[in-house]
């Protein structure tokens, strides 16, 4: 009986990892679940493309040669963000430039420069909070994790992750508040 890969569990596709014959076809499952999330996620830690594409490689490399029959997996998503943190974080401590342009992740062209405009903002005012509060907004705005997933990530309580992310969300509020007045008032609707 074929394995029908994309009805199988996190658990299933994690155990046919160890499994030579189901390997690929469980890699790539994974990768169709997950690679879009843990992508946004080092690319609005990092700021930057190619950063955020080499922890991105980094992470599945890393993710696979880890993979085990021993190990019981519990919550896939974040043991993937899990490991993408750690990378991002390697990565930014070694980083020797301390100012970058900030790159608009949404890049299209058919955006209005009004769009990019606070596209940045956005990403700016992401980059003035604490590092556990931005990590914990961008994993839930951006890689669409619940509060169980963040706590799991960072290893700590829930009631520790929803602290962060409200105290990260009303520092956005204030920060760009002013920029959203400004912007009333030049343009009264």
């Amino acid at each position: 009986m074929a394995i029908n890969y994309t009805l199988s569990s996190d658990r299933e596709l994690y155990r046919y990892l160890s499994m030579p014959e189901h390997r690929e076809r469980a890699f790539e499952e994974i990768y169709r679940r997950y690679g879009q999330r843990i992508y946004a996620y080092c690319r609005k830690i990092l700021f930057n493309t190619q950063d955020a594409e080499d922890a991105f490689q980094n992470t599945f490399l890393k993710f696979l040669s880890s993979a085990s029959p021993d190990r019981e997996m519990t919550n896939l998503p974040a043991y993937l963000l899990t490991i993408a943190r750690t990378t991002c974080m390697d990565m930014f401590a070694h980083r020797h430039e301390h100012a970058e342009l900030v790159e608009d992740f949404h890049g299209r062209p058919d955006q209005t420069v009004e769009a990019n405009e606070i596209n940045e903002l956005i990403e700016m005012a992401l980059q003035l909070l604490p590092a556990q509060w931005r990590e914990a907004v961008i994993m839930q705005l951006y890689a669409n994790m619940s509060y169980d997933e963040i706590a799991s990530a960072f290893g700590v309580p829930v009631t520790t992750v929803r602290n962060w992310l409200c105290r990260g969300r009303q520092r956005l509020r204030e920060i760009l508040q002013p920029y959203f007045e400004e912007r009333h008032v030049e343009h009264p609707e």
